[in-house]
């Protein structure tokens, strides 16, 4: 037998942990008396020496299927996971540097990270986006803003590749997807309890507005656009439970979430949403009729968009079995929207006159971009400002921030996961695989129109969970591949 000097697990020593948590302590006791602040960070710190020393006789590469998991719940929470204190310092911003840290960590130690080798062309695309938004502070006006987007672009991208790295056998994906499940129902949940009750929590902006204007549901996101833009990216996911998988408990699942999904998604009012969820139904639809495998699906899928349109069509006039407010009427109204537009007032007249500046700035740079970031700086000194400086189009940011370089890499990138999946989805013979293909390749195709309801999508984590899931199911549908078609 040969001996194995390194091994691909390491374990964590203990006389480090011992002599740092004894330092910590001490350090800790000393600022607790200059700042109550400090009384905070020593009970974090204590904390968190106890959880290492804890697992420390555990294999780290086992301990990164838990921490993976818990920092995708905590990148969806966001700042709602912050110490009052120190706002800025939410538990997903720790977690991430955390899990970067232990990673370098894992690999001077003797492990190595293994990465799928199917998604070497889309991690290649995105490394390649952030040292291009690297090379943009250089020209950019604003060096703050191109920092701190980069470092977002970053940090996101790390939660992205880090999912399809440790999520790779059926047992691990299923629980993920459990995971995802409840924080789905936790989060959607809250919706009701804000309608019903009134309260939001300190990170809505609702908050800030007073009289009878709150009458939105923002969730956890703090903005009611970014919610909804959350429940499209979800719908997809809840919609093929039925159609992929034959048991009961699935159809149950995936009906009354479809339908919980839709009645929130009424509740935030935003029409680019409400758009990208009927495009996400359409892609469903065309796909299972346009497969000859899957056809008899196809009736199921009508059946679910019946539904679908039961829920949602007569609610948009506020006699639905959504009662929506007069306020949410209005907001789901085009005409509405063409009025903004012909007056040149309101958020309809905003949007159209960002989408000409924005193109704007992208031929005064010669199709460079204004660097990372700086397209809000740019917005701002505009002689005939808007009224907003986000862009509120993810697309159209990307182009000017990054110019005609950043949007060809985002959008090769963007086609290779929708094309990816697509195939698989016809392709496999197991259904875990079809339907995490199925439902990543629908909430990419809702996606091009559900990205245009926030203002920025750069540190948006949903956004960034999507490309995750993405990655993650082109990377098990191979290795079901190698291992006759069915993922172990």
């Amino acid at each position: 037998m040969i001996a194995r000097t390194g091994s691909l697990d390491p374990k964590l020593p203990r006389w480090p942990l011992v002599a740092g948590a004894a330092a910590l302590t001490v350090l800790g006791a000393i600022l607790a008396v200059v700042s109550p602040k400090a009384a905070i960070a020593l009970v974090v710190v204590v904390g968190l020496v106890a959880f290492v020393a804890r697992i420390s006789d555990r294999p780290i590469a086992r301990l990164m299927v838990p921490f993976v998991g818990t920092t995708v719940v905590a990148a969806i929470l966001g700042p709602n996971l912050a110490i009052p204190q120190a706002p800025g310092a939410f538990l997903f911003r720790i977690m991430i540097v955390a899990l970067v840290l232990g990673a370098v960590g894992y690999m001077l130690m003797g492990g190595r990270l293994r990465f799928p080798a199917a998604l070497s062309i889309p991690a290649a695309l995105l490394a390649a986006m952030i040292a291009w938004a690297t090379m943009s502070i250089a020209w950019s006006q604003n060096t703050g803003a191109a920092v701190r987007w980069t470092a977002f672009l970053a940090m996101m991208v790390v939660l992205a590749v880090a999912m399809p790295m440790v999520f790779t056998t059926r047992q691990r994906v299923t629980t993920m997807l459990k995971v995802l499940g409840w924080t789905f129902a936790a989060v959607t949940g809250f919706a009701f309890v804000e309608i019903a009750t009134g309260y939001h929590l300190p990170t809505s902006r609702l908050t800030q507005m007073v009289g009878g204007s709150a009458f939105a549901a923002t969730s956890v996101f703090g903005n009611q656009n970014n919610f909804a833009t959350f429940l499209t990216l979800a719908l997809p996911y809840l919609v093929t439970l039925p159609l992929v998988f034959r048991q009961r408990r699935m159809l149950l699942i995936g009906i009354a979430g479809t339908v919980l999904d839709l009645a929130a998604l009424l509740l935030t009012g935003s029409k680019d949403s409400l758009l990208a969820a009927g495009l996400v139904f359409l892609a469903l639809l065309l796909f299972l009729a346009t497969d000859p495998k899957q056809r008899s699906k196809f009736v199921g899928a009508v059946v679910i968009a019946i539904v679908a349109i039961i829920v949602v069509v007569p609610s948009l006039n506020g006699s639905g079995l959504i009662p929506l407010p007069q306020r949410a009427v209005n907001k789901f109204s085009f005409s509405l929207l063409e009025k903004e537009i012909a007056s040149g007032q309101g958020s309809g007249a905003a949007r159209e006159s960002l989408l000409g500046d924005g193109i704007t700035f992208v031929g005064q740079t010669g199709g460079i971009g204004v660097g990372a970031g700086n397209a809000e700086t740019h917005v701002l000194e505009l002689a005939d400002f808007p009224g907003v400086s986000n862009l509120h189009d993810w697309w159209l940011e990307m182009v000017v921030d990054l110019g005609l370089i950043g949007l060809a890499l985002y959008v090769t990138y963007y086609l290779l996961l929708l094309t990816r999946q697509l195939r698989w989805a016809r392709r496999s013979t197991d259904p875990l695989v079809r339907y995490l293909c199925l439902a990543g390749s629908a909430a990419m195709v809702g996606f091009v129109l559900g990205s245009l309801a926030p203002s920025t999508m750069i540190a948006f984590s949903p956004m960034w969970v999507m490309f995750g899931l993405s990655m993650t199911a082109i990377a098990v549908a191979e290795r079901a591949r190698r291992h006759g078609g069915y993922l172990p």
